[in-house]
């Protein structure tokens, strides 16, 4: 049904368009001409029906406005009916698929499209008119999105009401005049009778949004109605930006804004004390250069202070402290959560979730945390967190598997993408630069190296206890024994060693924190690295141990095999004396060390930021080219609970109303 008043030739091009696109779904085409006073509007339609004896022409005697013009069309309706603006332009399929929408069940009262310019329906960018030009020729695809999303309200310029509910709670309400807010009030009044109103995200109907009303009109008419809405319903501007702010609203503007080559992605940096001071930090700052420079998408970063602000700029990323971009399509967040703000931030992303995983050592071990209630709060964060995102990135195979076991997320959202290493930067070498630091670092060689924190897991305590025995079995005597350096940030936790009061072992030094520059000349020069970790997600020390030409002892527990492979020497019963042997036998055989040191590189070499970008940036397209709906669900119903929703009803006496 199409009111019509003026433009004849956007009224013919509405209609022709339904009459070559609608198929057999089409009953009838009532068109209400709204005593127009173009003088060619008559002879057109008359045309028209000549040609289609299926359209149905009715004339009003005088000019009743929108709201009246379409309800005398619905009163003539024989089944469900599609209330289409005269400047719209209707596309193959639209109205199967939203017949099809309206369907899926006896809930639903109404169906819109998805539009270049529909406010709620708009696509490329939410809410933002586009011009049909921009979209007409492309091949979108829609068949790839959910078939449709509840919305909170119906949208005008193209509405599939349901016969059954038009039977139950009429038609406009003539109170809105000659038009605005008439169907956000027909779609109040179908909620408050348990129905809902469906977006069908595979219907495409273009709306031109030419103007019915002069400006002073519009900006009355709107004034007024929009008052009249809110007596009504004062909840109703809240739910519409409470959808609208949600991930579920833009599943099709993101999809779109990727089918025309967009994808872009805000990245949080939120967690990170800095740059360079543990090697798991630098993933964020590697992952969001890669993707920007190989894979070619727009990166944003999402900062805590100014100082994060300062270091994305030198590399070049744009960010913001506290707030998402409005272009957002994918929110790529670390999986640590120690500010209960970073959960917020996550569950309230326009951008779907995605989160890499970096351990679950915070999730099982109450040490790490200040009190029991702090590290009960944290499991619900990061189980709120896990379950709401798209997809869940794990550094390995091993970390997967555990992130399955102890979350029982379905496997099709967990998926393992291996961290990448700069292996040219590693492998940078200058003989005199790296004399002259470790001269400035007071470091003699050789030396055995330990680079990371000192996390109770990190077994720092048994390569003490090792190495001392290594020292004393040497065969140069123990002043000739190689020493042992540990560098990296102190944890302050339970089973921690950095911050010890008493002397640190004959032959052992900590350099404390040091930057990427010593780092990588530690590495080089090192006799060996050795990692007694119980427990690593991923492996970084073992795979920038190789980049840099360092033969490699580490533990043989969890991921460390899976990135190590067969260029390390593993730690298998956890003895002193095992590890001790492992050192004494690097440290006296050149030959194993060169073979190490050649397996190493080649490991080194199979995992690049490139393909960590790679398949990353493929995700990212699977997740906005085919959304979980039941991820959105429950982000969905986290974010309410989050925002206090839950808490509120929670307090109500057991058996009140929720009314």
């Amino acid at each position: 049904m199409i009111p019509v008043f003026a433009d004849v030739s956007t009224t013919r091009a509405c209609i022709e368009s339904v009459f070559a696109c609608s198929g057999d779904a089409l009953g009838q085409l009532i068109v209400v001409n709204d005593c127009s006073p173009d003088p060619q509007m008559m002879p057109v339609l008359n045309a028209l029906r000549e040609l289609h004896p299926e359209m149905v022409l009715i004339s009003n005697e005088t000019n009743l406005g929108f709201v009246r013009s379409a309800n005398r069309g619905i009163g003539l309706r024989l089944r469900d009916v599609v209330l289409l603006n005269s400047d719209t332009r209707v596309t193959p399929g639209w109205l199967p698929e939203m017949l099809e929408v309206a369907d899926v069940h006896d809930r639903v009262a109404a169906v819109v499209p998805l539009s270049n310019n529909g406010a709620i329906c708009s696509v490329p960018s939410y809410c933002q008119a586009t011009e049909m030009r921009e979209l007409v020729d492309r091949e979108l695809k829609l068949e790839s999105l959910p078939q449709y999303t509840t919305v909170p309200t119906g949208v005008g310029f193209c509405l599939l009401l349901k016969n059954i509910v038009l039977n139950m709670i009429g038609g406009f309400d003539p109170a809105y005049g000659r038009g605005y807010n008439e169907e956000n009030d027909w779609a109040m009044r179908a909620q408050t009778m348990g129905f809902v109103v469906l977006r069908a995200n595979r219907a495409l109907v273009f709306h031109l949004g030419t103007i019915s009303f002069d400006r002073a009109e519009r900006e009355k008419l709107d004034f007024t109605n929009t008052n009249l809405l809110l007596k009504r319903y004062p909840y109703f501007l809240e739910e519409v930006k409470t959808f609208s702010d949600s991930a579920e609203a833009r599943i099709a503007s993101s999809y779109v804004r990727r089918r025309m080559g967009t994808t872009s992605v805000c990245i949080s940096f939120r967690h990170l004390d800095g740059f360079e001071s543990e090697l798991a930090d630098r993933y964020p700052l590697e992952l969001a250069q890669s993707l920007k420079e190989d894979a070619g998408l727009e990166i944003f970063g999402l900062v805590k202070t100014p100082a994060q602000e300062r270091a994305l700029a030198e590399s070049g990323i744009a960010s913001a402290i506290g707030g998402h971009p409005e272009r957002e399509q994918i929110f790529h967040s670390s999986g640590r959560l120690s500010d209960p703000e970073d959960l917020r931030l996550l569950l309230s992303a326009p951008g779907h979730a995605v989160i890499t995983s970096d351990d679950l050592i915070a999730w099982r071990t109450p040490s790490a945390h200040r009190s029991i209630d702090e590290f009960e709060r944290y499991r619900t964060r990061l189980f709120a967190a896990l379950h709401s995102a798209q997809a869940v990135i794990a550094q390995s195979n091993h970390h997967r598997d555990e992130l399955l076991r102890d979350f029982h997320l379905p496997p099709g959202r967990v998926h393992t993408v291996y961290p990448g290493v700069d292996v040219a930067a590693f492998e940078r070498r200058d003989e005199s630069l790296n004399r002259s630091r470790l001269e400035a670092l007071a470091v003699s060689r050789p030396y055995f190296l330990y680079l990371g924190t000192d996390y109770a897991h990190k077994n720092l305590k048994l390569l003490l206890n090792a190495y001392a025995l290594f020292r004393y079995r040497f065969p140069g005597g123990v002043e000739a024994a190689p020493g042992l350096i540990f560098a990296g940030v102190p944890s302050y936790s339970l089973g921690s060693i950095y911050d010890r009061d008493e002397p640190w072992p004959a032959g052992v030094r900590y350099l404390g924190r040091i930057d990427a520059d010593d780092a990588r000349v530690l590495h080089q020069e090192a006799l060996a690295c050795v990692f007694p970790s119980a427990y690593e997600a991923f492996g970084w020390q073992v795979l920038e141990a190789f980049a840099a030409g360092a033969p490699v002892i580490c533990s043989s527990l969890t991921s460390l095999p899976e990135v190590a492979g067969d260029a390390a020497l593993y730690i298998r019963d956890f003895s002193p004396e095992e590890i001790a042997k492992l050192m004494l036998q690097l440290s006296t055989s050149p030959d194993q060390r060169r073979s190490l040191i050649g397996a190493g590189r080649r490991r080194a070499k199979k995992l690049t930021w490139r393909e960590t970008s790679r398949k990353t940036a493929e995700l990212y397209e699977d997740i906005i080219a085919h959304p979980v709906e039941v991820s959105l669900f429950q982000r969905s119903v986290f974010w309410g609970f989050l925002r206090g929703i839950g808490a509120r009803e929670l307090k109500s006496p057991i058996g009140a109303s929720p009314v």
